[in-house]
């Protein structure tokens, strides 16, 4: 009897695990927004949801969040932004698809009101990823009289097989993330570094005294957050995005977005000079200014930093997809 109720506690707690592990995930969805061909690249970590969505006939990621309130909502609703273009999906969200009502607008333009259908597609093109999320949060001892707040999101893809260019795909996440040795189980990886942030913090502020620590308001709190996620891809290339934001004070954090395109045929991480000629980039500052107009509505060859921009001339960036 007792290896029974002992095998039966095994599996609960299998059961239990085995649940709380799919609770993170990455899939793709394909299908139709309107009348558009559309791809969308989706990692839930936790209660939130991110990724990037993007249309076969203008491939253009865009990138999208949402996060799921405490009480839960029978319809989820995601926004995307790019440039002048924004997106609002809001439908219901379930394991095999997603699908409600859509719109898409540009600046200063008319929104487009239609439906959307999106399944989760089954094409092998697409990489099979294990997407494992971590976060937390810890306060100060009460005797330090601060409210401060330190805040930890850390979510990363990681390949489910072994191949050319997943190789280099495994070697960009651990370089992103500054992982120096080997690791079998990133998900673990992203937990420890939780808890060695936390750690950190509170020790560092445990040196103040309580009259000290009280005067400081929230000045002390932290936040970061770090999501390795898939922005596009096809059958030749797939692009990885890295997106962190970091706040410790002041009136507002930083964020970036840092990309890699990685070629599916050869392993190779591609640079800007194998996708574009050396010509092709001396021109490259006068399509970029050229398209900056455009894309913003810049009336007349005035500097561009007289039209709005904190630039004169748009740089040539090595952080491109």
């Amino acid at each position: 009897m007792k290896k029974v109720l002992f095998c039966l506690a095994g599996l609960l707690i299998y059961n239990i695990l085995a649940a709380q592990a799919s609770q993170d995930w990455y899939k793709v969805f394909t299908g139709k927004i309107g009348n558009l061909d559309a791809t969308l690249h989706l990692h839930k970590g936790g209660n939130t949801y991110s990724g990037y969505v993007w249309f076969s006939q203008n491939q253009w990621p865009m990138p999208l969040y949402y996060n799921v309130p405490e009480k839960q909502q029978d319809s989820t609703e995601m926004s995307a932004v790019n440039g002048p273009m924004s997106l609002v999906l809001k439908g219901i969200l379930t394991s095999e698809g997603y699908k409600g009502n859509s719109q898409l607008s540009r600046e200063g333009g008319t929104a487009k009101n239609s439906t959307f259908v999106l399944a989760v597609s089954n094409d092998n093109m697409f990489t099979p990823f294990s997407y494992y999320f971590a976060q937390g949060t810890a306060t100060l001892p009460p005797q330090l009289k601060n409210q401060s707040v330190y805040s930890y999101k850390g979510g990363s893809l990681w390949p489910v097989a072994n191949n050319v260019y997943t190789a280099e795909v495994k070697k960009q996440v651990m370089d992103w993330l500054q992982i120096k040795t080997a690791v079998t189980d990133i998900g673990k990886w992203l937990i420890a570094e939780r808890d060695r942030g936390i750690a950190g913090w509170k020790k560092e502020n445990m040196k103040m005294s309580p009259a000290d620590a009280s005067q400081m308001g929230l000045s002390l709190s932290v936040e970061t957050e770090n999501r390795i996620m898939v922005m596009f891809e096809n059958e030749r290339s797939i692009s990885l995005a890295s997106y962190s934001f970091e706040y410790s004070g002041g009136a507002h954090g930083n964020y970036a977005t840092t990309l890699v395109n990685i070629d599916k045929k050869t392993g190779k991480k591609l640079l800007l000079q194998d996708v574009i000629n050396g010509e092709g980039i001396k021109i490259l500052p006068a399509i970029l200014d050229k398209v900056a107009r455009i894309q913003y509505g810049v009336k007349g060859n005035g500097p561009l930093d007289q039209n709005g921009f904190l630039v004169n001339k748009i740089p040539v960036s090595k952080n491109f997809y």
